[in-house]
């Protein structure tokens, strides 16, 4: 039995394969939204769970300045004059993910599909619209959930430490930002691949008819 989020998800699919005719534009743009919140959703479930940024060398945070800065911190960390720096813009990262479902839903339902059928093109078609047309509105709601992220973690407190480095509070605030932005974007992205190349585990012969199509 296809449960009811399986049967949407499946249908959202379907919906796409049949965009590129004109009389559909209006069914393919909400087919996408669709797809997008599916793909927006499972993508924060996965960078919610504890360890999920920094697992995951694509997208782990780390103090810019490259390696000779973060052996700087590991030593300085080591001595007891900071804490796991990176540990904590990464779990930070993580608490926001586990927050970002509604900004992303909504982004996803606000978003204005005026080119439906390029945003299907390449296989995060629709990721890179997203990113494109609502990115920055996104990354500004996330921004008080990683600065909240980063105050409980006790990281804005060391930034007298890390002053050195250039780094101030709105400083940390906006690069862990930018990068928990990113991370998800990717994982969206991610998820959108699958769907497009196997849009269900489940359901398979259902699709079967669509393999050979290009969306």
């Amino acid at each position: 039995m296809i449960s009811r989020k399986t049967f949407a998800a499946t249908a959202a699919v379907l919906a796409l394969a049949l965009v590129g005719a004109p009389a559909s534009a209006q069914v393919g743009g909400s087919a996408i939204k669709s797809m997008l919140g599916q793909a927006s959703d499972s993508a924060l479930d996965q960078l919610s769970k504890p360890g999920a940024f920094s697992a995951d060398q694509a997208i782990a945070i780390a103090l810019p300045g490259g390696k000779g800065v973060g052996d700087l911190m590991n030593l300085a960390s080591k001595a007891g004059l900071t804490g796991d720096i990176n540990g904590s813009l990464n779990r930070a990262a993580e608490q926001a993910a586990a927050q970002a479902k509604p900004i992303f839903r909504a982004a996803i339902d606000k978003a204005t599909l005026n080119d439906a059928v390029g945003a299907l093109r390449g296989d995060t078609g629709a990721t890179d619209y997203l990113k494109k047309s609502t990115g920055p509105e996104i990354a500004a709601q996330l921004k008080p959930l990683v600065q909240a992220a980063l105050q409980s973690s006790g990281v804005l407190k060391q930034t007298s430490q890390l002053s050195a480095l250039g780094f101030n509070d709105a400083k940390l605030t906006d690069y862990v930002t930018g990068k928990t932005s990113d991370g998800i974007f990717t994982y969206v992205g991610r998820e959108e691949t699958k769907m497009r190349q196997n849009p269900l585990e489940t359901g398979k012969n259902l699709l079967q008819g669509m393999k050979g199509l290009k969306f």
